[in-house]
């Protein structure tokens, strides 16, 4: 990037043509700066108000690719997620290597504070700790990991008569279905109140992705605090379990440590980016109320998914059956949370649009007008964290002139 004076000649003027979509004149380029749609047809691309090839968090990826960085932390950029990714495969490792180590100690800590820690470290890298006040984080936080902690000592006895002590049994409630859907309901609905109180406090801005990690947030406290509860038992019951089966620790592992986890992170993020959802008022093609209605309607799904898996434990399926089900809800709560992350991104209220003024796009690397999504990759301005898009504004990109361009 070079910096200098702003050539604001004619020849600089930024080419239009009009969106297909919205039907609005918009700078030239893969995409529409107002809507984000594509500008020119291609095979394959869907329906423009969800537009299946390209996810609005990141522009190399379609909107079906099953990944859990760039849907999990979705305020980062490719380069940004690279540790996270790292991270995220650390802590399966981990699972993996203490289960075949039989440390069952060692497995109940990293499936209770792995995603949690990982997640806090998100937090930090995106800016958030600065763009949402730090007491409504505290606020979700704190609740989330309370309310874990009480619904365990409240189910304690019930759930330790259908699956006992050991690891192994985890969260199978094999006795009564009556427990086994009335646990996991009751569970799921308090993981989602820390976002519903931290809403009903009014915050000041309201924009879909901080709604996300203030809900995220408060679930994966919730199931981090309740997983270590529920098994704090265990750390006295010797370093290394000589007599557990490999597997049997694989799997109990797996879904404690990632399964149970994940789908508590998209489901209390959905409930967020739900409550938190602003829509377009003044564009006549929006219609905020279908675009709300849909992210309620994902949330509930999956709300249903996070109750729906203590539910596969209560049929009694063999342990791989269950941990192949576990695994497949879990990537249906992601695909979820990717088109509720791109309707939230592609519908919600922007930032004013000044598109006569250049933005480096954080995504692409390209220097685009300014505007609701950057013409070159069709990510959302608003997928970087508030203040990115404050410091790239105050530093705009500007075009240093060579001499053969003349004074």
């Amino acid at each position: 990037m070079t910096t200098g004076d702003v050539d604001s000649t004619n020849s600089d003027a930024v080419p239009t043509m009009e969106c297909r979509f919205c039907e609005l004149p918009v700078p030239a380029g893969a995409f529409c700066g107002l809507c984000g749609a594509h500008l020119t047809p291609e095979p394959g691309d869907g329906p423009q108000w969800l537009r299946f090839r390209t996810f609005g968090a990141s522009p190399n990826e379609g909107l079906m690719r099953p990944s859990i960085t760039s849907s999990l932390f979705p305020h980062l950029t490719r380069r940004s997620r690279v540790p996270f990714r790292v991270g995220l495969a650390l802590i399966v490792v981990s699972l993996i290597a203490f289960s075949f180590v039989r440390v069952p100690s060692a497995l109940i800590t990293v499936s209770a504070l792995g995603l949690p820690l990982l997640f806090i470290l998100y937090l930090a890298e995106a800016d958030v700790f600065r763009d949402v006040p730090r007491h409504l984080l505290a606020i979700s936080a704190v609740l989330g990991g309370g309310l874990g902690v009480g619904w365990v000592l409240l189910t304690g006895e019930m759930v330790a008569r259908s699956y006992g002590v050991p690891m192994a049994a985890g969260l199978a409630l094999r006795h009564l279905l009556k427990e086994g859907l009335l646990i996991p309901t009751a569970g799921m609905l308090l993981m989602v109140v820390p976002p519903v109180v931290v809403r009903l406090l009014r915050p000041a801005r309201r924009e879909a992705l901080d709604g996300f990690v203030i809900g995220a947030l408060g679930a994966v406290a919730f199931a981090g605090c309740a997983t270590l509860s529920r098994l704090a038992p265990q750390f006295a019951t010797g370093l290394i379990a000589h007599n557990r089966p490999i597997k049997g620790l694989v799997v109990e592992a797996t879904l404690h440590g990632i399964t149970v986890p994940l789908t508590a992170a998209v489901a209390g993020g959905l409930v967020g980016m739900a409550l938190w959802f602003t829509g377009q008022k003044d564009n006549p093609h929006e219609h905020p109320g279908r675009t709300r209605a849909a992210l309620i309607l994902l949330s509930g799904v999956v709300l249903a998914i996070h109750a729906g898996l203590g539910v596969v434990d209560i049929v009694g399926f063999k342990q791989t059956t269950m941990l192949c089900a576990h695994l497949a809800l879990t990537a249906v709560a992601l695909l979820a949370l990717r088109i509720a992350l791109q309707l939230a991104l592609l519908h919600e209220a922007h930032d004013p649009i000044e598109r006569d003024e250049p933005l480096l796009c954080v995504h692409c690397e390209h220097v685009v007008p300014d505007m609701a999504f950057c013409p070159a990759c069709g990510v959302a301005t608003r997928a970087s964290s508030r203040t990115s898009r404050r410091d790239r504004r105050e530093m705009r990109p500007v075009r240093q002139l060579d001499a053969a361009d003349g004074p």
